[in-house]
């Protein structure tokens, strides 16, 4: 059983720091997830708090914002105004951070119980 203190490591085959780096960081994509990320902080704003107090954007994925809805009644509503919605988030966006589409999915339980009813 080999020992997991020490790494394995290779005779005669060092490369320098910056040259891993520069082939690993493209390949984790981190500009565009940054810049994705602002699709998130956008929803809030271009919805108001009536809808923000209802629903959780929770991330970017493939240029798909994903955002949990929670009720039918406001699944429906939301999903008229979807595409507007993003219109708009996308109008505060750099290009290369640009949504294609907003995907709505019903909040789960647990996750319901942590909003504030409205009166």
């Amino acid at each position: 059983m080999r020992r997991m203190d020490k790494p394995p490591r290779r005779r005669g085959h060092l490369e320098p720091l910056a040259k891993v780096l520069d082939q690993l960081l493209p390949a984790l994509r981190l500009e565009e997830r940054f810049a994705a990320a602002g699709a998130t902080e956008q929803w809030l704003n271009v919805v108001g708090p009536e809808v923000a107090r209802r629903t959780r954007p929770v991330g970017v994925r493939d240029g798909e914002l994903l955002v949990e809805v929670r009720g039918a009644v406001w699944m429906g509503h939301l999903a008229i105004l979807r595409h507007g919605i993003m219109n708009e988030i996308n109008g505060k966006l750099p290009a290369e951070a640009r949504i294609r589409a907003i995907r709505l999915t019903p909040m789960r339980d647990e996750e319901e119980t942590r909003i504030e009813p409205t009166a």
